[in-house]
């Protein structure tokens, strides 16, 4: 028996001491963590704070959800190699089919873009994966620095991590300032830059003005504002420039660059992300507005800010909630109760400007996605209504002797239904104070006026 028990020791001290990259997991190994359609597994050496994978299956996020995210577990018996499997909907046909891409998690067991596959530059005349088995295109992406892979098959995928674009392992964490003088889009007005980088999710994070030194840029007549930002990030961390505020706070209003040789504004840096370093203390002197300037610095086209006294009136489909809340930019998303008249309509009074939007949603509700949940949807989709402007509604009236506008909305025909009362297939069934929804033996019904109705809207009993 003790020879036994030593052998069996033996046995399972040599796996743990011989297992590595040449000891690769079999599919048969693999078969219990194949789960789903898609399996990928990967052989990392000295992942320190764990390893998820995004890709097609979750649209890509860019938050560390790991509600979405899914996380590799290490293959038992098989020590530097990771696993995970999941199910994707992309249709295969679609442009790089299913798409995956694992990521480890920063210093802070958060998900960081920073540390997906790459080109580890340390290692540039090194591949950044070896393909063991299975079917998937690894192309080079985003300025030859990252690794997609696209058109993955269905079944299991082995290869081996050989580096990273960077490591979290490796990494060195500093504080930096980085401070832009930011270029004027006129005489009168400057766009609110903001940074968006690995080290917050690409987040737009708005940066500060510095008002002494920007008073000093110009009583020296040098144009320009200086913004600031400080952080934490580790070298090596990418990051961009965009608007935080004015025309577009999105990535369409980027920084650009005039270029001189050719006659014409370009991406800033060639549209390449910049790259933090050693230099803790960065100053990117961007004011000039002959060399530099923003995406869109030609102004909008003005619009009306006149402020209207608004009456709005609604007639709202049957079977509704106990209140209804008109909803907009006009309130920031906030929600205003409307007041149900005797007449059966609902009535708000509001100051707002022709070109704000609005909607109708549920007042009932401790959240506001309880009450998104009960929306005025098309009866033929159950889909929600588009955002409406005032400007596009608007009928000029009189109230209580004071010029104002009006809009009156009826919307209690079949073709609309309140969410909360909506079922898939249905359409030709409208719902009244009296409908129900009832389920018999498994099977979804609607009771109107004594009648019951399958989903198909033909009665049944």
């Amino acid at each position: 028996m003790k020879k036994l028990f030593a052998f069996v020791a033996a046995a399972l001290f040599s796996v743990a001491t011989f297992a590595s990259r040449e000891v690769v997991p079999s599919d048969a190994d693999l078969a219990s963590y194949a789960t789903g359609t898609y399996t990928m597994c990967i052989y990392n050496d000295g992942a320190c704070n764990g390893i998820v994978l995004n890709g097609t299956y979750a649209g890509w996020p860019n938050a560390a959800d790991h509600a979405t995210l899914l996380d590799f577990v290490e293959v038992t018996g098989f020590e530097g190699w990771y696993v995970v499997s999941w199910e994707d909907a992309t249709d295969p046909a679609a442009d790089g089919g299913v798409q995956a891409k694992p990521i480890q998690l920063d210093g802070s067991g958060l998900f960081n873009w920073d540390y997906q596959l790459g080109f580890d530059q340390n290692l540039i005349d090194k591949a950044p994966t070896t393909v063991i088995r299975g079917n998937a295109e690894f192309l080079s992406g985003n300025n030859g620095t990252e690794v997609d892979i696209k058109n993955i098959q269905p079944g299991i995928l082995v290869f081996v991590v050989e580096s990273w674009k960077n490591n979290p392992c490796t990494a060195v964490y500093h504080t930096y300032k980085v401070s832009l003088v930011s270029p004027d889009c006129n005489d009168e007005d400057f766009i609110t830059p903001a940074i968006s980088g690995g080290f917050n999710g690409w987040a737009q994070e708005a940066m500060t003005l510095n008002e002494l030194k920007t008073a000093e840029r110009q009583n020296a007549n040098l144009p320009g504002a200086v913004f600031e930002i400080s952080f934490k990030a580790a070298e090596g961390s990418e990051y961009k420039f965009r608007s935080a505020a004015e025309w577009g706070a999105d990535w369409s209003n980027e920084l650009k660059e005039y270029d001189a040789e050719n006659d014409e504004w370009k991406a800033y840096n060639g549209g390449a992300n910049l790259v933090l370093g050693e230099e803790t203390d960065i100053m990117y002197d961007l004011g000039d507005p002959t060399l530099y300037s923003w995406n869109n610095c030609e102004k909008p086209e003005p619009v009306d800010s006149t402020v209207y006294h608004t009456i709005v009136s609604l007639k709202a489909p049957a079977n509704g909630p106990e209140a209804v809340e008109i909803i907009g930019t006009f309130d920031e998303w906030a929600g205003t109760a409307m007041e149900l008249l005797n007449t059966g309509w609902y009535f708000a009074e509001l100051d707002v400007m022709g070109f704000q939007e609005f909607k109708f949603r549920s007042g009932v509700g401790a959240t506001s996605d309880e009450k998104w949940a009960n929306e005025i949807v098309y009866a033929a989709s159950g889909e929600g209504l588009a955002n409406m402007k005032f400007e596009q509604l608007w009928l000029d009236d009189t109230y209580k002797g004071t010029p104002c506008k009006w809009i009156e909305l009826d919307l209690s025909g079949e073709e609309y239904v309140w969410k909360a009362n909506w079922v898939e297939g249905i359409e030709n069934v409208v719902l009244t104070e009296k409908a129900q929804k009832v389920v018999v033996d498994g099977v979804l019904y609607i009771v109107r006026d004594n009648k019951m109705f399958n989903v198909q809207g033909t009665q049944v009993r």
